[in-house]
C-alpha cells in the first residue's frame, strides 16, 4: 500500500552509537566465553520451553526460566556459568520471550536453536543510578565503559555521546569487536548538526542493483564493488578450508563424502582456525564497505530535499522471486531495505518528509513526458522509446522522475490508498507547480489499480474428465 509518512520532530529521539572496542587479551577471552555461554543459555531455555509444552502444555515465561537458571548456575556441572556476569543471560531470556511473542502473534517463525560459529551480540543494560560510561571530552579520542565481570573497556570515540545511555551491545566482526550504545532523549540537533536547509523541494529515489540509487536530479550512486571484487578470494579461502576440514575428518576415520554422524565434532587445527579468521575478516571488510556506501548515499539524499519520494519494494520477494544466485546476491549486496530504513530515521532527525509510492505503480513503464504506459517493457531493456511521443528514456532515470511526481501527487491530493492523510506540509511554490503539472492519466491509473486489487477473486476452473472445459 502507498503511504505518506509525515515525519515529526519530537523533543527527544532514540538512536545508537557504534564504536570500535579495544579489549585487552584477557577481556577478549572473556568476551568469547560470554558469546558461547549466551548461546548455551538460549538453547537451554528453548529446550525447556519446548519440552514443558510437549509434556503437559505448560507455557514457561522468562521469569520462570530465570528462577530455573539460578539453580542451573549453582549445579555442579554448570557451575562455570556462575563465574560470568548475570546481565547478558537475563537479556537472552528476554530476547527469547520477545521471539515467542512474535511467533504467537504470527509475525515470525518458531525460534530456532543457535549453532556454533554464528556471531551473536552480548547486551548489558546501563545502571541509571550511576555513571558507567566515561563519555570523554570534546576532541578526545577515547571513551571508556565499565561493565560487570569485564572491567573497563576502551572505545574509539567518533562523536559526542548525547542523551540518556540505556544499553551496550558487544558484537564481534572478524577479529574486531564493536559496541552499539543505545540512547534516548537525544535532541535532533545533536543527531544532524550539519544538516542545512534543503536545496530542493522534492526528490524521487529509485533503488537499483547495479546503481545503488538513481535520483530524479540525475545523480547516480553505483553499488559498492567490494563483494564482486572479493568473491574470487572468498571462494579460494572457503575451498581451502573445506580441503582442510576433509583432511581432518579422514584423520578421525570419517568419510568426507558421506554425512557425518550426529554429534560428531571435527577437531580444528591452528591452520584451519587461521583460514576461518581470513574468511571472517574478508566478510567484515565487505560489510564495512557496504555500510559506508549506504550511509553516504542516504545522508546526501536527506540533506538534498525536503520531501523524499520512495518506492515501496518487496525486498524478500525480490530475493526469492529469481532463481539465479547472482541476482539474489545482488539484491543482498544492494540492501534496499536497509537503505529505506536509514533514509527514514535520518529524515526524522533532519525534519524531512517521506512519501512512499505503491509498489504496483508502473514507474519504469510509464513515460514521464506524456504518461503512456509501455506494457511490453521487460527487465532486460535498460533504454526504451515511447511509442506515443517518441521520447527516449533511460529506465532508471525515468522511474526516478515518475516516483517524484507520484509522491508529490500523494501529498497534494491523497487517495484512499494512501490512508487519506493530508500531509501537504510546507511545500514550496516549485513543488506546487509540479503537482499541478502532473499528467491526468495518473488519477485514472490509480483508480484502475485500486479496482483491480479490490475485484473479487475468481477461483480457477477445474478440468474434469469430460473434456478441456470440465463437466
Amino acid at each position: 500500500m502507498s503511504a505518506v509518512l509525515p515525519v515529526e520532530n519530537p523533543p527527544g529521539i532514540e538512536r545508537a552509537y557504534r564504536m570500535r572496542v579495544y579489549p585487552t587479551r584477557v577481556q577478549g577471552r572473556q568476551l568469547a566465553q560470554l558469546v558461547g555461554a549466551t548461546r548455551f543459555v538460549w538453547n537451554w531455555a528453548l529446550a525447556r520451553r519446548s519440552s514443558a509444552y510437549r509434556a503437559d502444555g505448560t507455557k514457561l515465561n522468562w521469569i520462570a526460566l530465570s528462577r530455573e537458571f539460578t539453580q542451573l548456575r549453582a549445579a555442579p556441572d554448570t557451575a562455570w556459568l556462575g563465574d560470568l556476569p548475570r546481565e547478558p543471560f537475563n537479556q537472552i531470556l528476554r530476547d527469547q520471550e520477545r521471539a515467542f511473542a512474535a511467533f504467537f502473534a504470527k509475525r515470525a517463525k518458531y525460534p530456532r536453536f543457535r549453532r556454533r560459529g554464528v556471531p551473536h551480540g552480548i547486551r548489558f543494560t546501563m545502571d541509571q543510578r550511576r555513571e558507567q560510561l566515561d563519555r570523554g571530552e570534546e576532541g578526545k579520542r577515547w571513551a571508556r565503559v565499565n561493565l560487570p565481570g569485564l572491567g573497563t573497556l576502551k572505545l574509539r570515540r567518533t562523536e559526542e555521546l548525547a542523551g540518556r545511555l540505556r544499553s551496550v551491545t558487544l558484537r564481534r566482526e572478524g577479529q574486531a569487536w564493536y559496541a552499539s550504545i543505545t540512547a534516548d532523549g537525544v535532541q535532533a540537533q545533536a543527531c544532524a548538526p550539519t544538516c542545512a536547509p534543503a536545496a530542493r523541494a522534492v526528490l524521487g529515489v529509485d533503488v537499483g542493483l547495479k546503481d545503488l540509487v538513481v535520483r530524479s536530479d540525475g545523480q547516480r550512486v553505483p553499488a559498492p564493488a567490494a563483494l564482486r571484487s572479493s568473491l574470487a578470494r572468498l571462494r579460494r579461502y572457503q575451498r581451502h578450508y573445506v580441503r582442510q576440514r576433509d583432511a581432518a575428518a579422514r584423520r578421525q576415520g570419517l568419510d568426507p563424502a558421506a554425512p557425518f554422524p550426529k554429534g560428531t565434532r571435527i577437531q580444528v587445527s591452528n591452520r584451519m582456525r587461521r583460514t576461518q579468521q581470513r574468511v571472517a575478516a574478508l566478510h567484515a571488510r565487505i560489510g564495512a564497505v557496504r555500510r559506508e556506501a549506504l550511509h553516504r548515499a542516504t545522508t546526501d539524499i536527506v540533506r538534498c530535499a525536503q520531501v523524499i519520494c520512495l518506492e515501496d519494494l518487496a525486498v524478500k520477494a525480490m530475493a526469492r522471486g529469481m532463481g539465479r544466485r547472482s541476482f539474489r546476491r545482488s539484491v543482498a549486496n544492494a540492501a534496499p531495505g536497509e537503505l529505506r530504513r536509514q533514509i527514514t530515521y535520518k529524515a526524522q532527525w533532519a525534519g524531512r518528509q517521506i512519501s512512499v509510492v505503491d509498489r504496483w505503480y508502473p514507474s519504469s513503464k510509464t513515460c514521464s513526458a506524456c504518461g503512456a504506459v509501455n506494457k511490453a517493457l521487460t527487465l532486460n531493456q535498460r533504454r526504451w522509446t515511447c511509442a506515443v511521443c517518441g521520447t527516449e528514456h533511460d529506465r532508471d532515470d525515468n522511474a526516478a522522475t515518475n516516483i517524484e511526481r507520484e509522491g508529490l501527487r500523494l501529498i497534494a491530493s491523497p487517495t484512499p490508498m494512501s490512508g487519506g492523510i493530508d500531509a501537504r506540509g510546507d511545500l514550496s511554490a516549485v513543488a506546487e507547480a509540479q503537482v499541478i503539472a502532473l499528467p491526468q492519466h495518473r488519477r485514472s491509473l490509480k483508480r484502475e489499480l485500486v479496482a483491480r486489487r479490490c475485484a473479487p477473486h475468481r477461483p480457477k476452473r477445474r478440468s474434469g474428465t469430460g473434456g478441456k472445459g470440465g463437466a
